[in-house]
């Protein structure tokens, strides 16, 4: 087989940043839902998997600069794009490994035991086999007490959809061109399939399989080829990742998305009769997967999982905080925006900045549950995340050299979209216009003259040779789109730039 194995290599994958893999979060996760985390105040490893651009891993490891962080992809020029990143912020604490997970697997990269690893859209798009060798890999080098990061494209939730995904695959192996002709033509074939009133389409016209239609009709061909032409490509039942993953001594402990983490008493008298009578807890995920109709997973295992006692719990939840990352405008979880709801006091207080989860209780009188299902709304929405609270206030020198790094990236491109937060341990989403504003007050402090800011901006933007889209439809005129330009730059310094501040990014 070719040294690809089947995987999309025409094109570089996206470099997002995906937040569940934070060392912070998914230590957060464990203990909130009852697991011993890793104390990552203390320094630890950290390794990544299938990285593809490394943006993560050195998101995380500028947020962490206590930490040692490892990420190793297949792809050459995923790994000279990891390391120019990293070189430019001068990121001393990572690593960016060009290796397969069979040489991983082999032992052929010098690495200390580990105590992350984390794959995010990796495990369901690979060969069988390079599933088994991330399981050695696991077994290799995991520590006891370690925690693991898994994604993957998920049944029963994918049932619907996966016709579709078998249909873009044989089509690109009939039509073997150029990735973006493919999947231009197979976005068309899909269309008159719709249009001719295809059965399958018409019989399956809610659900995972209409988001997927709108992903067509919204996501750029990149994503798309990555995410549907894999020739490995599978939707995974959670019972056969357990399975997996018990060859290398691991217990599923939670998901990484905290609003999965289904309390019985969220569910309707039927479904939580069902559930209760359920005590394998395999059996019980999996049919938590069927009431939901799971499309996706993201789970985190432990090698070793230890359950903590009510006592060690009340220590944990002293030492989490939680932490708006968007302006108390936005922090809305998903309601309307001017009315309040049964949060607003508990995020009027967090406006003012990140607290101690016991303090936020102490606060506004509200209950330890209560808090945790408002942190796992938030996560839900990207408005705010858990944090661990440290007494030592965190080094902020590597985050903000990287974040001035992202921001200069952002005078030529739009590619790298968040920033790093040494408070959090994570990143925090960006736009383009919030890293250009970010990269002038980083050169020039404040106050700055908007105006002029406003046409460096629209300068910058214009040159990218991008059209400028400030709403849904492009501005029709330059006057119109400065203008615009100025109001979003005057949000940003007087809303965000205040939350940069409390997470220590400015």
């Amino acid at each position: 087989m070719a040294w690809n194995e089947g995987y999309v290599v025409e094109e570089a994958y996206t470099s997002g940043f995906f937040r569940k893999q934070s060392p912070v979060h998914l230590s957060a996760a464990c203990a909130l839902n009852g697991f011993e985390p890793v104390d990552t105040r203390k320094p630890f490893t950290y390794f990544e998997l299938g990285s593809g651009q490394g943006f993560t891993a050195n998101v995380l490891a500028a947020a962490n600069p206590h930490a040692q962080f490892f990420a190793a992809d297949f792809m050459p020029g995923h790994i000279v794009t990891a390391n120019e990143l990293g070189e430019a912020a001068q990121l001393a604490n990572v690593q960016h490994l060009e290796k397969s997970f069979a040489q991983l697997a082999a032992g052929e990269a010098d690495l200390p035991p580990l105590d992350f690893i984390t794959m995010h859209g990796v495990y369901s798009w690979i060969t069988p086999e390079n599933r088994r060798h991330i399981v050695d890999f696991m077994a290799r080098y995991l520590k006891p007490g370690g925690i693991v990061y898994v994604s993957y494209n998920a049944m029963p939730g994918w049932s619907a959809a996966t016709p579709l995904q078998r249909l873009v695959l044989e089509h690109a192996r009939a039509v073997p061109q150029r990735l973006h002709s493919q999947i231009d033509q197979a976005k068309s074939l899909i269309d008159r399939l719709i249009n001719a009133g295809a059965t399958y389409f018409n019989s399956n016209a809610n659900g995972v399989l209409k988001s997927r239609l709108d992903s067509w009709a919204r996501d750029k061909s990149v994503y798309l080829a990555h995410e549907y032409m894999n020739e490995s490509w599978q939707a995974l039942y959670h019972a056969d990742v357990v399975r997996d993953f018990a060859a290398a001594k691991l217990d599923f402990a939670c998901s990484a998305e905290l609003c999965m983490n289904v309390d019985p008493r969220q569910l309707s008298d039927a479904q939580r009769e069902v559930v209760e009578g359920i005590h394998d807890p395999l059996l019980r995920e999996t049919v938590l997967d069927y009431l939901q109709n799971t499309a996706f997973r993201t789970d985190i295992f432990v090698r070793g999982a230890r359950r903590m006692t009510p006592a060690r719990r009340q220590q944990w939840w002293a030492d989490l905080g939680l932490a708006l990352t968007v302006p108390r405008r936005f922090a809305t979880l998903g309601l309307p925006a001017n009315e309040p709801n049964f949060a607003s006091a508990v995020l009027d207080v967090l406006a003012d900045g990140p607290l101690p989860l016991r303090v936020l209780g102490e606060r506004c009188g509200v209950a330890p549950e209560a808090l945790a299902n408002l942190a796992a709304l938030l996560v839900w929405h990207d408005q705010g995340t858990p944090y661990i609270v440290d007494t030592v206030a965190p080094s902020s020198g590597s985050s903000l050299r990287f974040n001035s790094a992202v921001a200069e990236d952002a005078v030529f491109n739009d590619r790298y979209q968040a920033l790093a937060s040494p408070l959090l341990g994570s990143g925090v989403s960006a736009s383009a216009l919030q890293r250009l504003v970010y990269r002038a007050v980083r050169e020039h402090g404040l106050p700055l003259d908007r105006s002029v800011l406003a046409q460096q901006i629209w300068r910058a933007l214009a040159d990218q040779g991008e059209p400028i889209v400030l709403g849904l439809e492009p501005l029709p005129n330059k006057e119109a789109e400065l203008m615009e330009i100025r109001r979003t730059v005057d949000d940003i310094l007087t809303l965000r730039a205040p939350v940069w501040q409390q997470l220590r990014m400015i």
